[in-house]
């Protein structure tokens, strides 16, 4: 398997692969509606342009200048290219950083300025 990059197209990237967590996750989220009726009909009504993908990459050991890439990308609302195996570098999504908080804002016990942990939370635009 090959790299996990996260970067802006045609510019630069950065690599993910040394410390992302294991509990990595990637989902599909449609916008789907159940809707039963009086009579016990089940209806299901699915829009399909409105569905993406969200992935949650746990980080530990993230140094400090990736953290400050990352953490400029979430504050500025960069979009960005997310290519899960660089082997197939033609197979990737157009994401952006999601969420209320910085992705990394703990540092690494005892690395106290030097690596952090965190979560980078993306979706697919």
């Amino acid at each position: 398997m090959g790299n996990i990059l996260l970067g802006v197209p045609n510019s630069s990237y950065i690599e993910l692969q040394n410390e992302a967590g294991y509990r990595f996750q990637f989902t599909l989220n449609l916008n789907k509606q159940d809707i039963r009726t009086r009579g016990g009909n089940l209806y299901t009504y699915i829009t399909p342009a409105s569905s993406y993908r969200q992935f949650r990459i746990p980080m530990t050991f993230v140094s400090s200048s990736k953290r400050a890439q990352v953490n400029s990308w979430f504050e500025t609302g960069t979009d960005l290219r997310f290519i899960e195996d660089d082997s197939f570098a033609n197979s990737y999504y157009s994401v952006r950083i999601v969420g209320k908080q910085e992705p990394f804002q703990t540092f690494h016990v005892p690395y106290f300025r030097t690596y952090y942990d965190g979560e980078i939370v993306i979706e697919t635009t």
